[in-house]
């Protein structure tokens, strides 16, 4: 059994899906960094240093 490495570039399911439902992939991403940005300033604490 022989298995090819070569990826296809022309994927028309994945466009397909694309046109039907929208990039769920690109929105995902999009949500995950706005996530890491969110918890990255929920998390700093770097403008409350003590004031003596």
């Amino acid at each position: 059994m022989t298995t090819s490495t070569h990826t296809a570039s022309h994927t028309p399911i994945y466009e397909e899906l694309v046109e039907e439902h929208g990039d769920i992939l690109a929105e995902a991403r999009e949500a995950a960094e706005h996530s890491q940005l969110t918890a990255s300033q929920a998390l700093d604490w770097s403008d409350l240093r003590r004031r003596e």
